[in-house]
């Protein structure tokens, strides 16, 4: 299952990876504005956006019972 960090204003991907990251890391990484549409970036909890990506990993198959 993979993280991803959009910017809320034009959507711009910040971060798209399998490893948990610290939205304050992504702020302090980019020095608090998107790179593509330079609006300011703050962490607001009550605007997370959480879904889980049901899309079938390679390598992994189900065994069914006989």
């Amino acid at each position: 299952m993979g993280i991803k960090i959009i910017c809320n204003n034009c959507r711009a991907v910040l971060y798209d990876d399998e490893e948990l990251i610290s939205p304050r890391e992504i702020i302090d990484k980019y020095d608090s504005s998107c790179p593509k549409c330079f609006t300011s970036l703050s962490f607001d909890p009550s605007k997370i956006f959480i879904s889980i990506n049901e899309k079938p990993q390679r390598g992994l198959f189900r065994i069914k019972p006989f």
